[in-house]
């Protein structure tokens, strides 16, 4: 990855750095919510890609719901999938948990399943996005 990398990229970069951490966590509860932090992060920078490709200012925030929203107001289209919709205020409870709560800790099922349907949905995006390209050109 270059130094040109956008937000898609950098989505794409925390989903890789959580199924690594999942793959080498061992009995570790801190690097299991560092999965979810780096999945949080996922979700977060592809939805701000998807708003910034279509102009739309987004403030600094990582509220995944109040992202949604304001892609929903503008018509956006976020290639939502109905697991990241429907799990959109737990993704932005694990990132203010993670950093402020001490004894906070992720469920592995959650972890696990949240890897996957973010793998999933990033893979989605990606094929929309590569589709949108091929009938620009």
């Amino acid at each position: 990855m270059s130094g040109a990398a956008n937000l898609f990229d950098k989505a794409v970069s925390n989903l890789r750095s959580a199924q690594l951490i999942f793959d080498h966590r061992g009995e570790d509860d801190e690097q299991l919510n560092m999965v979810g932090y780096h999945l949080q992060k996922a979700v977060e920078l592809a939805l701000k890609y998807l708003l910034e490709q279509d102009g739309i200012e987004y403030p600094k925030t990582h509220d995944v719901d109040q992202l949604i929203r304001m892609g929903r107001e503008a018509a956006v289209e976020l290639h939502l999938s109905e697991y990241v919709e429907d799990h959109a205020e737990m993704f932005s409870q694990w990132e203010a948990r993670l950093r402020y709560v001490v004894e906070y800790a992720i469920e592995e099922r959650k972890a696990e399943r949240a890897l996957r349907e973010v793998d999933d949905y990033l893979a989605a995006v990606a094929a929309k996005l590569n589709e949108e390209m091929d009938d620009g050109e």
